[in-house]
Formats: C-alpha cells, sequence, structure tokens
C-alpha cells in the first residue's frame, strides 16, 4: 500500500496568509511592548550625566589617571586642578565614588545619542527574533497542515478500496 505523499508546492491558502499577517503583526507588538518596557525600567540619562560622560570623554587619561590615584593625592590634585568634578569626588561617599569610578569607565567612547541608536537596534533585533521564531512557527504550521491532509487523502483512498473490495465479495 503506497503512502499519499505530503503536497510540496505552493497553494495559494487563505488561512496561511492570516497566519503570516497574525505572525508579522505579534511581532510587531510584542517588539514594541519589550522596547517600551525597557525605555520605562532605563530611561536616558539625564543632562547632568551626559555633561559629566562627555567631559569624562574628553578627559580620559585625565580621570583616570585621578581615580587611580592614593586618597591625599587626589585632594591634592583635585584643588590645585579647581574642576568641580574633582573636588565632588573628593568629597563623595565611597559607594558614589565606585558608580563614578564605573560611569568614567563606560564612557570612554560615549556619544549622547547613543541610548537611542541601541534602544532602535535594540527593536530590530528583537523583532528579527520573535518575526523568525514566528516564520518558524509558521512553517510548522504548514508542514503540518499538509502532513495532515496528504493522510487525510491516504485514509479515504483505503476507505473506498474497503468499500469496493466489500462490494465486490457480496453475494449478488
Amino acid at each position: 500500500m503506497e503512502e499519499e505523499q505530503p503536497i510540496l508546492q505552493e497553494i495559494d491558502d487563505k488561512k496561511e496568509k492570516w497566519i503570516s499577517r497574525i505572525s508579522l503583526w505579534i511581532s510587531l507588538i510584542l517588539t514594541t511592548a519589550l522596547v517600551i518596557w525597557y525605555y520605562q525600567g532605563n530611561p536616558p540619562d539625564s543632562p547632568e550625566v551626559v555633561k559629566m560622560r562627555m567631559f569624562f570623554k574628553e578627559k580620559n587619561r585625565e580621570v583616570g589617571t585621578f581615580i587611580t590615584m592614593k586618597k591625599n593625592e587626589q585632594i591634592a590634585f583635585a584643588y590645585k586642578n579647581k574642576h568641580p568634578f574633582y573636588k565632588n569626588y573628593v568629597k563623595a561617599s565611597t559607594v558614589e565614588q565606585e558608580r563614578i569610578r564605573s560611569l568614567a569607565h563606560i564612557s570612554t567612547d560615549y556619544t549622547p545619542n547613543q541610548y537611542w541608536f541601541n534602544l532602535f537596534f535594540m527593536w530590530v533585533m528583537c523583532f528579527t527574533s520573535f518575526w523568525f521564531i514566528g516564520l518558524m512557527g509558521e512553517a510548522c504550521i504548514v508542514i503540518i497542515r499538509r502532513n495532515s491532509e496528504a493522510r487525510i487523502k491516504t485514509y479515504k483512498k483505503e476507505k473506498e478500496k474497503q468499500r469496493l473490495a466489500s462490494t465486490e465479495n457480496e453475494p449478488e
């Protein structure tokens, strides 16, 4: 008994078109929701922080040297240099100094629009990921439906053969 082969050619099916559209829109909505959620949880830097990061970028070597100095050297450097950052750093708590040190470390190549570029590319990466997963789901649904149609055809042929065989075997 031969099995019916699954349908391999493209079928102009309205269900498949609807599944494709739904997959696209779900990807768009999920991506946008995820980016909005990220934006609300991680807002852009305040103008003061942007100004400080730009200072770190411009005076990268000087700030790096200052941060690695011993406490007494930092105090002498701060009063000799007269910039408010150095004086505020010396007066800040240890926790605040650690926060500033990490901010200085990540600000070596900072640009003011970096946050928005990152947010946009996050949206692009999430959308392509969700859409890819949706396309894989669509493909699975299409394969399952086509295999199912082939099994139904095989089943109907078997039933037809059984019916024909039973009518031939009946005595007249």
